[in-house]
């Protein structure tokens, strides 16, 4: 399934045609903008439903949902047992470090002297503290691994149950918004919008038509891509969907082309990421709600704020039950769309703000003139392992000081900085004695220093840093919590390891987003931790084989709006003569389907919008407990 950004690009897109065309709809969109762009992200909010711990008549808790408790956790922390956050402890390190560098590279000894003196050094401290807290959590392997069961067995669809038949009731809100006669929905959004005369409902189910299309349109190629659907792969289906989102932003933001060699143009270093996006702005209902504060309340299990109108909501669940009457426990109701709504905001703050892990930008290549010898030393790679010590290399006590008999001000502090970076990388060991010493050695009166030797200290803690971060950003990216940076597409593949811990990999070239001619999918995965990187090509395909996707070799342009790679021969509008249907050629690139549904409104045929069981299927379900053969049956 194509990803938010990349619904959220399509929307943008198709608005642009619009306008060029002069549609009457322009100008109810660009009234609500924020409301079209929600819609835009379309069954997204049902990856959040039910939220509740306590299972009912609907199951549990949705199992992503249950994935971001966790992430959150980390990137926020737990107010539970007071654990902090990787993202506001990371952000008082950054302060002091770039504190620190600009008052050493303007010998600013009375600016180091009153940072000491007004409590600066404290600070760092805590942060060093909360941060060995934080890895600690972070390197238990139990509660990894409990993550990961829940990316993979418990995230695994209903549908695969091979002992019980789970019947529709059941299904999470993802499952239903994507199965459950999906265009019926899409129409009836639409024309209890219109009714309603509200023009910020309008635009949403105008938005939501776009979703539509970008479904129905675009998950052919990333099924092609995942080798598989969303029911069978489904943590790999995120995962892929990240590096798509990438590819498109950067290519349309960058206004670039794809040479026969596959070498972009501008250069992929050159893309802009979404690593500062801020895509969670683009549909901020919020009221100006702290991020922060907002995932730790979810962590606690707190009640969440109620931010978007009462009024909208009651429409959605008016026409959610329009659409499915006889529900006699609804699974969309005002307050879970309420939190559902939250949880989607915040996913994207995580991955699209800056505030997290951010963008990361590297220290100057070269190192200053003060440093005399240019070479990297080995302990700036935090995820390089000492043969002697079978640990990360640890970094040298700074010296900086012409006296050995003078108090080291400096000294203190960049052993503090050593010290926060070392906690970070998972050598709290040496961190705490590191900033125990350093913090002793902290005294005044030393106005005779080394500032070439300082400057030059303070660059290799940068790489040091530069370093961590990257490996931490890599991990989020194999984790399919966050999307790569364009430039780690020129390379093939990208290595992390940390500490003790097996080293991770993942394909990154953009060849990744390259689709694959595909009949038929593969069978689902087993669930088995970290390896939805790997394509299923070892794993044989469900049966009876269907068509995935035609066209290999197409970029993902192809299913936005590349008219000149995927020409539209098959009718989105027109449903098959029968149940499953099926096509053998392309509904076209999104932006143009978009336009033709939102200028020509109209009973939406029900086609799955996960492209299962092949492109141009209508929903359907099991007529038995998962099987291979698949015993499916149209829905009912």
């Amino acid at each position: 399934m194509p990803g938010l950004a990349t619904r959220l690009l399509i929307a943008q897109r198709a608005l642009d045609s619009l306008k060029a065309s002069g549609a009457p709809e322009v100008d109810v969109i660009e009234a609500n903008l924020k409301w079209y762009r929600l819609g835009a992200l379309g069954p997204a909010l049902g990856d959040f439903v039910p939220f509740e711990k306590t299972p009912g008549q609907n199951g549990g808790r949705s199992p992503y949902y249950s994935v971001w408790v966790e992430v959150l956790r980390l990137a926020v922390g737990d107010p539970t047992d007071s654990t902090p956050g990787v993202v506001q402890t990371l952000r008082a390190f950054k302060q002091f470090q770039e504190q620190v560098s600009k008052l050493v590279k303007d010998h600013d000894f009375d600016g180091l002297k009153e940072l000491k003196d007004s409590g600066g050094l404290d600070k760092v401290q805590l942060a060093s503290a909360d941060l060995g807290r934080i890895m600690k959590r972070f390197s238990d392997k139990e509660k990894l691994a409990e993550v990961g069961r829940k990316m993979g067995r418990n995230s695994k669809p209903p549908l695969l149950n091979p002992s019980n038949l789970i019947p529709p009731k059941q299904w999470n809100g993802r499952d239903w918004l994507h199965w459950k006669q999906p265009g019926h929905f899409a129409s009836t959004l639409r024309a209890r919008a219109l009714a309603s005369g509200d023009g910020r409902f309008i635009a949403y189910a105008l938005g939501w038509t776009v979703a539509y299309a970008a479904l129905v349109c675009g998950t052919g190629l990333m099924n092609s891509l995942v080798g598989s659907s969303y029911r069978n792969h489904w943590w790999r289906t995120r995962f892929i969907g990240n590096f798509v989102d990438a590819w498109v932003w950067g290519f349309y933001g960058a206004k670039a082309s794809m040479g026969p060699t596959d070498v972009p143009t501008p250069a992929y270093a050159a893309w802009p990421g979404l690593c500062d996006a801020r895509l969670h702005d683009l549909v901020d209902f919020t009221g100006g709600l702290d991020a922060e504060i907002v995932g730790r309340s979810i962590v606690a299990e707190e009640a969440l704020p109620h931010v978007l109108p009462p009024a909208f909501t009651a429409f959605w669940v008016d026409a959610w039950t329009a659409a499915y009457p006889g529900q006699d426990a609804p699974l969309f109701t005002q307050d879970r769309l309420q939190v559902a709504y939250l949880l989607l905001w915040i996913q994207l703050w995580f991955q699209s703000s800056g505030d997290v892990i951010g963008c990361n930008p590297a220290p100057p290549a070269d190192p200053p003139d003060a440093c005399t010898d240019k070479t990297p030393p080995a302990w700036v790679d935090p995820t390089l392992i000492d043969p002697q010590t079978n640990a990360p290399f640890k970094a040298p006590t700074p010296k900086a000081k012409h006296d050995p008999d003078v108090g080291e001000i400096i000294s203190g502090i960049l052993l503090a900085l050593a010290g926060v970076a070392s906690f970070f990388l998972g050598g709290a060991g040496f961190g705490a004695a590191a900033l125990a010493g350093g913090i002793g050695l902290i005294v005044d009166g030393v106005k005779t220093l080394n500032w070439d030797e300082l400057e030059c200290q303070l660059h290799w803690i940068a790489v040091y840093l530069f370093n961590g971060l990257d490996a931490l950003h890599k991990l989020t990216v194999f984790a399919g919590l966050q999307p790569p940076a364009p430039a780690e597409f020129a390379t093939a593949t990208q290595k992390v390891q940390f500490a003790d811990n097996l080293p991770l990999s993942y394909l990154s070239a953009g060849s990744v987003c390259k689709s694959r001619g595909m009949e038929g999918l593969h069978v689902p995965w087993s669930g088995a931790l970290s390896t939805w990187n790997t394509y299923p090509d070892t794993t044989a395909l469900e049966t009876p084989l269907t068509d995935v996707w035609p066209f290999a070799g197409r970029w993902p342009s192809a299913i936005v709006d590349d008219v000149g790679a995927n020409a539209a021969t098959e009718d989105i509008t027109r449903p098959p003569p029968a149940w499953p249907g099926g096509i053998h050629g392309s509904f076209g690139p999104a932006v143009q389907a978009s336009v033709t549904l939102i200028r020509n409104p109209g009973r939406l045929p029900d086609w799955n919008l996960d492209n299962d069981r092949g492109r141009g299927w209508l929903t359907w379900e099991l007529a038995s407990p998962y099987a291979d053969p698949v015993p499916a049956k149209p829905e009912s």
